[in-house]
């Protein structure tokens, strides 16, 4: 990690101990609601209080949790190479596209619509041909298939078209065991996939303090298989959570444990993901927002809190409540990025929103990539040594002279940021090459980008495995 990295820290080690405290007293005393008779039952055996379906998880117990959870997860590509390590102390940080979008802004005609099966190929397309946006996944919610089958038909389009590490969304346990058979079709077997896996599978609980039965069941299922695996909460401020935010930080962290407990309980050592997006409500037109200060500062020091905890850990920074990618989406979209940056993230979610995740938009996902290129430039500092601070090229060129034939400037200058898609003339040049805006040249980019198609397709006889899986999915169904 280079040390002149630039840092922001909402919680001191004190506040997070208090918040920590606070969380596991939440659990041991007030307790959670478990809606699944499994987990009741592996947490009773563990030593927690079980009265019905509320269960009370004593202190040690989450610390016992805590102690075998890994403080590094590595994340690998479709082809087994290593694509980068979540750590909960490298501030590193590594960018998600958005999922479960009802509604696209077309490239084409401008207008939100519905979202298909090839806005998916279309979004895995571009993601796979941005180099900031780390992990592909749908923008999409696609309604021109049996909506129970949705997620396979995702992951079938995202498999095809993108080598990157995939976040996985599923409905319940059986369509997750069908995904897991998909991914180890094009990994080249189970094994392969769990020792280098491509995917990052979880679920959400349902705040305050309440697990589904299915939630838990696909939760299960994915710690068994030992998949990283956020377990992600969302405490709303307000509503339900309370409206302060370290008490919406202590009701989703207390949520988080749960999911820890059960973890390491049925998996010992299994990677475990913390996430605890703080979102807001505004209480004046109960309307939710996704770019409030509010839930920057909340998601920051969740950061600090898993921190804290020796967790990698995942928050949502990159979105907008506008439902246009407009000044005000640029705005969100770049100051939550920097925050999320800087307070060290590992995994950010959700690039490509707009409308607060109702739409998407591929056009904002080549400005999130453009912005997350600049910010990892400023994020990395400079060096200060003999070299750089270059006295004895200063004493060469001396007053009144310049430094652009120097060899110290041919040397270093590459090191200085030069973007892609933003651009750097003056009003006569930018009239020539046709006026063009940030969103026309980034909606000629993904036209090109679709236009050129899919880079490393898959084997032939892959690809018809996982038609073959997911055939088999819906006849269980009854689709077929």
């Amino acid at each position: 990690m280079n040390q002149n990295q630039i840092k922001f820290q909402v919680l001191n080690e004190e506040q997070c101990r208090d918040i920590v405290d606070a969380a596991m007293t939440v659990l041991e005393k007030t307790g959670c609601d478990i809606h699944n008779e499994k987990a009741l039952a592996i947490l009773r055996d563990a030593g927690c209080g079980v009265d019905g379906i509320r269960v009370r998880i004593p202190a040690w117990l989450m610390k016992d949790c805590l102690a075998t959870a890994p403080s590094a997860v590595n994340i690998y590509d479709r082809k087994g190479n290593k694509a980068f390590t979540l750590d909960a102390h490298s501030f590193q940080s590594y960018y998600v596209a958005g999922l479960l979008n009802l509604y696209r802004v077309d490239s084409e005609t401008g207008e939100r619509r519905l979202t298909v099966t090839k806005d998916v190929r279309d979004a895995g397309l571009v993601i796979d041909a941005l180099p900031n946006i780390d992990v592909a996944s749908g923008l999409a919610y696609i309604v021109d298939c049996d909506p129970t089958v949705a997620d396979l038909y995702e992951l079938r389009e995202l498999l095809a078209t993108t080598t990157k590490p995939i976040l996985l969304w599923n409905f319940d346990a059986d369509g997750f065991e069908d995904e897991m058979q998909m991914c180890a079709t094009v990994a080249g077997g189970m094994d392969q996939l769990i020792k280098k896996p491509f995917i990052i599978a979880g679920g959400s609980p349902s705040p305050p303090l309440a697990h589904a039965e299915e939630v838990m069941d696909k939760m299960m299922a994915m710690f068994r298989y030992g998949v990283p695996t956020p377990y992600v909460c969302g405490p709303m401020v307000g509503a339900s959570a309370p409206v302060t935010l370290a008490g919406a930080c202590v009701i989703g962290l207390a949520d988080s444990f749960v999911g820890l407990v059960l973890s390491q309980l049925i998996n010992k050592g299994c990677p475990f993901l913390g996430a605890c997006f703080v979102d807001y409500m505004d209480l004046r037109t109960m309307a939710f927002a996704q770019t409030s200060p509010e839930m920057m500062l909340g998601s920051a020091a969740s950061g600090d809190l898993y921190r804290y905890l020796d967790l990698p850990y995942a928050c949502h920074f990159g979105t907008t409540d506008s439902p246009a990618f407009d000044q005000q989406a640029a705005a969100d979209i770049s100051t939550q990025l920097y925050t999320g940056m800087l307070s060290g993230a590992n995994l950010n979610f959700f690039i490509g929103y707009l409308e607060g995740a109702m739409s998407s938009s591929l056009e904002a996902l080549v400005f999130g990539n453009e912005v997350i290129d600049l910010l990892r430039h400023v994020q990395g500092g400079f060096e200060v040594n003999t070299e750089t601070l270059a006295v004895d090229v200063i004493d060469h060129v001396g007053p009144s002279g310049n430094f652009l034939a120097e060899e110290h400037t041919l040397n270093h200058f590459r090191e200085n940021w030069v973007p892609q898609d933003f651009i750097r003339v003056n009003y006569e040049t930018w009239k020539a090459e046709g006026k063009k805006d940030f969103f026309t040249r980034a909606n000629e980019k993904v036209k090109a980008i679709i236009e050129r198609g899919i880079v490393e397709p898959l084997p032939a006889e892959v690809s018809a495995k996982l038609d073959e899986i997911i055939a088999v999915a819906e006849k269980r169904r009854g689709i077929r």
